[in-house]
């Protein structure tokens, strides 16, 4: 197995019996056997584990492509052979699913429309594989058997979809057409499901859904679930890890992918990210071991070393990051950019850095603003979403500054500024004649300006009018005072749920402080923070319409959990589910029929009958005391595997203990049983010592005598008569 981190041996069970019925018959042996398949082309720049698998099982004709070269972003491994069962010619194809480097990149090229773009276009180049290799090697009445693991499942599954609709080109039928997938991920938009096409899937693993079925994936074949559900920790907003809880994978998946979807669709996918994430890990894995090393590090110490040791552009990019990710302000984002392109460069020319050509610097660095721009809001809005904060109004009242694009910062700036300078003046009758405000302060564009002047020139005039209000009725103020605090308060009190039991009102206890003006504020007060405590409770996500996600932090529970949850994709991890499907890999043993007792003198029938859980047609042969039995001496039937010692064998057998042994071809099964009679004692005769008869052998001896002189009178006589 190349597949597994310490290659290993495993045994598997191959019969052509397997494909003597319907391919839409489904075989739990095959399902074992098309993994092995599967698993056995896990190698890089070589094919040597698949050939020698199928030169065991009869297979001729070997046809290697794209397994020996070094794999690329237009490569797809596979190998291909035939054999004759059941009058037919069966063609086993196997697809590489695993240890293709940069044939990686292949996996993230979906397109805008049709089937996944980057496993269709491999699936063509597969099926003319397969069509040039019948037409090669003048095949007709074919059965065809194809098999792969994840991202060479899709493949096959998408292929399987081809044949089943032009059987013909194939000389084959839909009873002869056997495809195995493992682990694939969604490709295909037809939602046809075919028979003959098997797709066996781990529930707890994530690569078969990250297309999703929003997009309107699907996979082709009739499903096999295999595993238990298993459970990882949910983060919830930004909370303490304590209050925290527990969720099923694959209930975190549907939901994962349900929210990712909502925020990000197929053709934005497609315009932003396909292209230069494939290309990232292209330049990637086209390194050697060793300078995948050193590229690794150029990225985790040279590069973060650069900007974390750089208190000017941390810090700039800390304040930064949320405002970039949480909208799209192309000054922000730009800013961010400029700050890792600068870092980027100063650590260019370190031995880690070296291992980059020119043209891959520079596709790495242009790939910083789609990515970006692309992925960080959705990242964030995961953050803001769920932690109960109504951003509509967050943004234009209470956010910091660095979450906003330019018109928002310039709406809430110019609004807060000139709202509070228009109150003030309304209090001391201080009306200002002209509004003025100074660019060179903020560094912000055109459009935060224009915002900025106009919601400054309608905020003045509402505080100033306000203001006027409030000098002439201390109530209106007291209570305005009030409310404008309480809301947050109450707001922050919903989320961590404590609710305050009572106001503390003698910090306001003033001189110029009216009853009237006090009293009012107690109102507005109480008023707001409940409102504020109940808002934050059910904000932003209503119970109706997000049941299941409500508090779920999606990138945080993905990331934290990134290691359980790849290693249910691992082939060796998979390969344990597979064992469990497949009977044949059940350990077994006897169970009925040790320790028998038979009479052999008493003139009843002397069958003896055992029982064991082993396959049947693993049974290779049968032996009593290390002596291999004629088929004569005994009876096979099926359950799982029944053996009778016929009467007429047992017979002749000898007086005492005698061991059944059963050869199967990866197990051996024994079993006592003890022959009484033909002695009155058998027990206590068994260790005596036989005396020999002095007459018998004598008479032996002068048989012998005479024969030989019969035999040597004839001879001369026949020699003389000759003469």
């Amino acid at each position: 197995m190349p597949a597994f981190e310490n290659e290993t041996e495993e045994r598997y069970y191959y019969s052509d019996d397997y494909f003597k019925q319907s391919g839409k018959t489904y075989n739990e042996h095959l399902l074992g056997m098309s993994y092995s398949f599967a698993l056995s082309t896990f190698e890089i720049r070589g094919a040597e584990y698949s050939k020698a698998l199928l030169k065991e099982i009869g297979f001729k004709d070997i046809s290697v492509t794209d397994m020996v070269e070094k794999p690329t972003l237009d490569t797809i491994g596979t190998v291909i052979a035939h054999k004759k069962v059941d009058g037919k010619n069966l063609i086993a194809v196997t697809i590489r699913g695993e240890k293709y480097d940069s044939e990686w990149g292949n996996n993230f090229i979906v397109g805008k429309s049709g089937n996944a773009k980057g496993f269709d276009d491999t699936s063509i180049k597969v099926r003319d594989r397969i069509i040039n290799y019948i037409e090669s090697n003048h095949l007709t009445n074919n059965k065809i058997w194809i098999v792969g693991y994840s991202r060479a499942g899709a493949v096959a599954d998408l292929t399987g979809v081809y044949i089943n609709n032009n059987l013909n080109t194939f000389s084959t039928t839909a009873d002869d057409l056997y495809i195995y997938t493992y682990e694939a991920p969604a490709a295909s938009l037809d939602e046809t499901v075919y028979e003959n096409i098997y797709t066996i899937r781990n529930k707890n693993d994530l690569i078969p859904m990250v297309y999703p079925v929003e997009w309107n994936f699907h996979t082709n074949g009739q499903i096999i679930t295999l595993g238990e559900d298993k459970k990882i920790m949910s983060y919830i907003g930004l909370e303490e890890e304590s209050e925290n809880q527990e969720i099923e994978m694959n209930s975190f998946y549907n939901q994962f992918f349900s929210w990712l979807t909502s925020r990000l669709d197929r053709e934005t996918y497609a315009d932003n990210l396909e292209e230069p994430i494939s290309k990232l890990f292209d330049i990637y894995f086209s390194k050697s071991d060793e300078d995948r090393e050193k590229l690794k590090k150029f990225v985790t110490d040279d590069l973060k070393g650069e900007i974390l040791d750089n208190q000017d552009n941390f810090g700039k990019i800390k304040s930064l990051a949320w405002g970039a990710c949480g909208h799209k302000s192309d000054y922000i984002y730009d800013s961010i950019i400029d700050i890792i392109k600068e870092s980027m460069d100063s650590v260019r020319n370190t031995p880690n850095g070296s291992v980059l050509t020119d043209e891959e610097y520079n596709i790495i660095k242009n790939s910083l603003t789609p990515v970006l721009k692309t992925l960080g809001p959705i990242i964030v809005d995961d953050v803001n979403y769920y932690d109960g904060i109504n951003y509509d109004e967050y943004y234009v009242n209470d956010a910091p500054d660095y979450y906003l694009t330019d018109e928002e910062l310039g709406i809430k700036s110019g609004t807060a500024e000139g709202y509070d300078v228009g109150y003030d003046d309304a209090l001391y009758d201080n009306p200002k004649n002209e509004y003025s405000y100074d660019e060179s302060d903020r560094g912000y564009g055109p459009i935060y300006y224009d915002a900025y002047k106009e919601s400054y020139i309608e905020a003045y005039l509402e505080g100033y009018d306000f203001g006027l209000y409030h000098k002439a009725n201390p109530a209106a103020r007291g209570k305005y005072d009030g409310a404008k605090y309480s809301y947050t308060i109450g707001y922050y009190a919903g989320i961590s749920g404590e609710e305050f039991d009572s106001f503390d009102y003698d910090f306001y206890q003033e001189e110029w402080m009216t009853e009237e003006y006090i009293n009012a504020y107690y109102e507005g007060y109480a008023e707001e923070y409940a409102k504020g405590y109940n808002d934050a409770l059910y904000n932003p996500v209503p119970e109706e319409e997000y049941p299941d996600q409500k508090n779920l932090y999606h990138f945080r529970t993905l990331f934290k959990n990134v290691s359980i949850i790849m290693k249910e994709h691992h082939p060796q991890e998979n390969l344990k589910l597979i064992h469990n499907a497949d009977s044949y890999y059940t350990a077994y043993n006897l169970t009925e029929g040790n320790n028998q007792i038979t009479n052999i003198d008493d003139g009843e029938n002397d069958n003896l009958t055992f029982k064991t859980s082993g396959h049947l047609e693993k049974l290779v042969k049968v032996y009593v005391d290390n002596n291999e039995l004629k088929e004569d001496d005994y009876i096979l039937e099926n359950g799982s595997t029944i053996i009778t010692l016929k009467d007429s064998y047992v017979k002749k057998l000898s007086p005492g203990t005698h061991t059944l042994k059963l050869q199967y071809i990866d197990n051996t099964i024994e079993a006592q049983f003890k022959v009484e009679g033909k002695t009155t004692n058998s027990d206590t005769n068994t260790n005596k010592i036989k005396q020999p008869n002095t007459y018998d052998n004598i008479s032996h001896h002068i048989i012998i005598l005479l024969i030989g002189i019969i035999g040597l009178t004839s001879t001369l006589l026949v020699k003389r008569s000759r003469v």
